[in-house]
């Protein structure tokens, strides 16, 4: 079954962006061939992240989803980016959603300007601090019936995550 193999993302200074990734979300740094212009794979559970210095081309709203399943490790995640001034607050109407089924997508930034979605399976199971300023993208009654079984959580890629011969 295909599934996401990488997400390349342009960014200013390889080094500087793969710190990040390691620091905030526990990436690890792999080997990769070389290229005329520095890069760096990085290893995210059993999805490869591809840095690609591009100085003059950064994104602007092109992102990639983190899920992260551990309620102390998203509000920790949410209280960092808050103070670290990374949530994002210009691409979205909000920089933190609730979606139908009560997933949760908070938006961020990187050190470059890439956008990063992290997503929590349930907005009742968080701080209430945090539930509170979190917006819906349309409101109840524009729902369909379809709309309302979404989930960002799926268990195919639950599967994935649990691979024992990713390392």
């Amino acid at each position: 079954m295909p599934y996401i193999n990488h997400v390349a993302l342009p960014v200013d200074d390889v080094d500087r962006a793969s710190a990040f990734y390691v620091d905030w979300f526990g990436a690890r740094v792999v080997p990769s061939p070389k290229f005329p212009v520095p890069v760096a794979w990085l290893l995210l559970g059993p999805t490869q992240i591809h840095l690609v210095q591009h100085p003059d081309q950064l994104s602007t709203n092109y992102h990639f989803a983190v899920s992260v399943e551990d309620r102390g490790e998203f509000e920790a995640l949410y209280r960092r980016a808050e103070s670290e001034d990374r949530l994002d607050r210009e691409t979205f109407p909000n920089h933190i959603f609730e979606l139908p089924n009560g997933n949760v997508q908070m938006w961020m930034r990187d050190h470059a300007g890439n956008v990063i979605e992290v997503d929590y399976p349930d907005i009742t199971d968080l701080d209430s601090t945090i539930a509170a300023v979190a917006g819906r993208w349309v409101p109840d009654s524009e729902l369909s019936a379809w709309n309302r079984q979404s989930s960002l959580f799926m268990p195919e890629q639950a599967i994935l995550s649990d691979r024992s011969d990713v390392r």
